[in-house]
């Protein structure tokens, strides 16, 4: 591309631009909140929750001091988190009872004993119902049914030899979980059960446990402090190699080149002439050899380090990088292996090797994930990767529904990580038998979204293509790789479009001289991402099938051209604050003939949300919503009064980031260059992590351009965080204010190529006394693109 070899930029919010939430209007009771029902709610409530005493007071008699827990069923129209605090105020009583959310609408509340109880039914019979306080109105009209929790049991056929997972409560109380945990291996010696803590997650209590006889699976059901028994999930894998001979040429790692190392979380990397130069020192391995079988991780390797030679294309642009081989899954053919079990191994080749940053998994399981609950392997893989500070690319997972015509299986358990890059498959080719048009989601490749809506996959690269021939059999595109025996393989699935990213997040991390940031290294990679022109389908359809798209070759991410400027904040909000750049650097040249502001704009925020795995749906805890626009001018406000804590705002302000300025018509347009980039989606109030805009002023309805495009304007960025009220109580008992780190990019393009916009931003972030700097590049990169 031509000229394109100036540097992204970070800049820095000034002082000034840090504002103090200000208070919002008063309370109004919703339509909703019936008051002619409140008597009888309460009487019903009060009437359930004496049902609890009368069993609390039986379980102290048999030194069974484990918390009862009740469930509610919440108005739809009240799962707002200014009507969900309303619901705490009742039940929590100097401590945090609501433990949990179960599905969409089901709160999970606590009580520890009957003090605490007392405490909770004297305030339902303090409710005054001529006149009620504003958390009686809604607290109970909000509660549609209350009854004791039952374990959810999720078991197909009770069988002695079958192998169960138990979850246990998470009380939020360390004394209050470990009275549970002591429990319920106690029972389990007494009953003779076999058991053995499962390693999650620090504040997931599971357990795996097996030798249950049919008596004894009764008496279970009835343990307090179960939450949920399913089957404990094992994995297959399959990999119906074509070989042919080995032609390809072996790359030879560059004499005092310095390469990234990626861990290839696996089956291990077979010591064939083409990767023998390339494995780290360092291997990891759980099994003996005889129990290991090396075909897909071979597989894997061959396509992060050879997948642009082997196909003959300038997909990634990646130079190589040390294999780290990390054989977390035996020879499924000889061992079974288990959820925990596999959880375990990443967790200690992650921990044990966490100078390692960037991580392979292209492995999972084929149970589709929840709408609501993400999987609790999900979870653990979203605190392996905080903890060390690390970034795991996985697999989307694939499915077989085209092989009898039915419509796609969303994402696999597993791949609803929310902290990691989850990567799906599009077609690189298409043959006759093929079912995917070329750069379209491949028949094998899950779609999204994931729990709670949350937008996976990530991004998409190839993976293969397939269909079914005129006698119904299988017939594969397959993307080409290495056997075990080092001969040519080829094979399709999400696994080996996996790598391609993996490839792609440790080239843009090697060039970096940069400390490193998953944040960063997701955000860029995102930002990068567009969908191939002959994806020809809704917004919306898109991002199920291809989340954000395909991301550019290494070379392309880092660096603009002149007619472009790419910015980028990473910071955090905390609760209280917000963000308000009313001197945001929007180029006074991009103004076409006729006075109107002109471009395109994209704009990828990704955060590193608070994350609660008793929430349910409400797993993502925290959100930030971001407003970029034009505005009027500056106005000063009187600070004395009430509910005023900002000196300055902005007057006529308009976020070119909504769907309402743009016209309908250009929404549903496939033909347009533009067409390929174009991201404009509502969030409104859905928490997520990850957020993408791309927008054309062209777009515009006339009338929104003459009110918010006509110059002068002035522009502005705004930045707001939100947080669950399950976190604000959270932290307010731990005396912590809840704030969340995020990296934004934008990017500001002049469409009509009239100026050096990149010098113009840089002028303006000078004028406006921004801190900002390019981003660094590591010498060797910028010798080989200068030369």
């Amino acid at each position: 591309m031509e000229n394109k070899n100036l540097p992204i930029k970070f800049f820095q919010k000034r002082q000034k631009d840090e504002m103090g939430t200000e208070a919002g209007g008063g309370q109004t009771i919703p339509k909703w909140a019936s008051q002619g029902q409140l008597r009888e709610k309460s009487e019903y409530i009060k009437t359930v929750l004496a049902e609890v005493s009368t069993s609390l007071a039986e379980k102290v008699k048999k030194n069974n001091y484990i918390p009862s827990v009740v469930k509610l069923k919440v108005n739809g129209d009240a799962l707002a988190k200014t009507y969900r605090k309303e619901i705490g105020n009742l039940f929590n009583v100097g401590k945090l009872n609501i433990i949990g959310v179960s599905g969409e609408d089901e709160v999970l509340i606590k009580i520890d004993n009957e003090n605490d109880l007392k405490g909770i039914l004297k305030k339902f019979s303090s409710v005054n119902f001529e006149l009620p306080n504003y958390t009686h109105q809604i607290g109970i009209s909000a509660i549609n049914n209350i009854e004791e929790f039952k374990p959810q049991i999720d078991i197909e056929e009770e069988d002695e030899e079958q192998v169960y997972k138990v979850k246990l409560f998470n009380y939020g109380n360390a004394d209050l979980n470990n009275i549970l945990i002591r429990s319920f291996e106690k029972y389990c010696r007494d009953n003779n059960i076999e058991f053995e803590k499962a390693e999650y997650s620090d504040e997931l209590n599971i357990f795996r446990i097996s030798k249950v006889t049919t008596d004894d699976f009764d008496e279970l059901r009835d343990f307090d402090g179960i939450q949920l028994i399913t089957e404990m999930p094992t994995y297959s894998l399959t990999l119906d190699e074509l070989t042919e001979e080995n032609v390809i040429e072996i790359k030879q790692p560059k004499e005092g080149a310095n390469y990234p190392v990626v861990g290839v979380l696996d089956t291990g990397i077979s010591n064939i002439p083409h990767l023998i130069p390339w494995l780290h020192n360092k291997s990891f391995t759980k099994y003996h050899e005889d129990y290991i079988n090396k075909g897909h991780g071979t597989f894997v390797a061959g396509v992060l380090l050879y997948g642009d030679n082997l196909e003959g294309k300038d997909y990634t642009g990646f130079e190589g990088c040390k294999l780290f081989e990390a054989i977390v899954m035996p020879d499924l053919s000889k061992q079974k292996i288990f959820e925990d079990e596999l959880i375990e191994n990443i967790r200690e080749a992650i921990t044990d090797h966490n100078e390692i940053k960037i991580w392979n998994l292209s492995l999972g399981t084929d149970r589709e994930a929840d709408l609501y609950e993400f999987s609790d392997f999900a979870k653990a893989l979203d605190e392996i990767q905080e903890e060390n500070n690390v970034l795991i690319c996985k697999s989307a997972g694939n499915c077989n529904n085209f092989r009898i015509n039915a419509p796609k299986s969303r994402i696999a358990k597993s791949a609803d990580t929310v902290r990691g890059l989850v990567v799906g498959s599009i077609a690189h080719d298409k043959l006759a038998t093929d079912y995917a048009e070329k750069n379209n989601s491949s028949p094998f490749s899950r779609i999204g979204p994931g729990p709670s809506n949350l937008i996976k996959p990530d991004v998409v690269h190839f993976g293969g293509n397939a269909g079914l021939d005129n006698t119904n059999k299988l017939v594969i595109n397959p993307v080409k790789s290495f056997s075990s025996d080092g001969s040519l393989a080829k094979q399709v699935g999400t696994s080996f479009s996996t790598p391609r990213i993996a490839a792609i997040t440790a080239g843009v991390h090697s060039m970096l001289s940069e400390e490193f940031n998953p944040l960063l290294l997701k955000a860029l990679v995102i930002h990068s991402a567009k969908y191939p022109e002959e994806m020809r389908m809704t917004i919306a359809e898109k991002i199920d099938a291809a989340g954000f798209g395909m991301p550019s070759n290494i070379n392309d991410i880092l660096f603009n051209q002149p007619n472009e400027i790419t910015l980028i904040l990473q910071d955090n909000i905390e609760k209280g604050s917000f963000i308000d750049i009313l001197d945001f650097p929007f180029p006074q040249s991009m103004i076409d003939d006729e006075g109107y502001f002109y471009g395109e704009l994209t704009v990828t925020l990704v955060t590193s949300p608070i994350l609660e795995v008793s929430q349910g749906a409400e797993y993502c805890q925290s959100n930030i919503d971001v407003y970029l626009g034009s505005y009027d001018e500056k106005i000063e406000k009187d600070i004395t009064q009430p509910r005023v804590k900002n000196p300055i705002g902005a007057d006529g302000r308009q976020n070119v980031l909504a769907t309402s300025v743009y016209s309908k018509k250009a929404m549903k347009d496939f033909e347009t260059s533009f067409a390929s980039e174009r991201m404009l989606l509502s969030y409104g109030d859905k928490f997520q992590p990850v957020k993408k805009w791309s927008v054309n002023f062209d777009d515009f309805t006339p009338t929104n351009k003459d009110k918010f495009l006509k110059a002068p304007k002035n522009w502005y960025l705004k930045l707001e965080g939100l947080f669950r009220h399950f976190t604000e109580s959270k932290c307010e008992i731990q005396k912590t204010v809840p704030s969340q780190e995020f990296c934004l990019v934008i990017t500001i393009k002049d469409t009509k190529k009239r100026g050096n916009i990149y010098n113009e931003v840089t002028q303006l972030l000078n004028n406006f006394s921004f801190v900002h700097s390019n981003v660094k590049i590591r010498e060797e990169v910028r010798i080989r693109l200068n030369g």
